[in-house]
């Protein structure tokens, strides 16, 4: 199956289709601003099957949004997407990547992604969209170096 895949920058035409991934995935996507976040989608035949996004805040970059629909999980597909993104973050000089995640830190680790208290992390980052609308819920903020 991923094969066909096409990993790419997303383009402004993919925004409806992104936040029609991220709705159907449960993510949010009310927060979501075109001009602030990189995100990276997955192409096969056509279609958007997943997304992922990224924001920079200074020399940190804070992953979001990693979703893949249902009937094309499990095939490698969030792998590619977040590989991109990560390669895309050290090309523009980013240091370190951070996450929130409620259900799926062995996933990440296998990036490199450990536990870190978020109170480690710059104030631009713990004020960051995607910090303030977990706030509360108790997710686990994980880092990974970048150089």
């Amino acid at each position: 199956m991923t094969r066909d895949l096409r990993v790419r920058a997303a383009q402004p035409a993919d925004w409806p289709a992104i936040a029609e991934i991220l709705q159907s995935c449960g993510l949010a996507c009310d927060d979501l601003d075109p001009s602030l976040a990189s995100f990276h989608v997955a192409v096969l035949d056509g279609i958007l099957v997943g997304c992922t996004g990224t924001e920079a805040y200074g020399d940190t970059v804070v992953v979001r949004s990693v979703a893949v629909l249902a009937p094309y999980r499990d095939h490698g597909i969030a792998t590619h997407m977040v590989s991109a993104a990560l390669m895309r973050a050290r090309a523009n000089g980013c240091a370190r990547a951070v996450l929130l995640t409620a259900n799926c830190p062995n996933y990440f680790a296998r990036y490199g992604f450990s536990l870190i208290s978020a109170d480690r992390l710059p104030p631009a980052v713990r004020a960051s969209r995607e910090f303030q609308r977990q706030e509360g819920a108790l997710p686990l903020c994980m880092c990974c170096e970048l150089k």
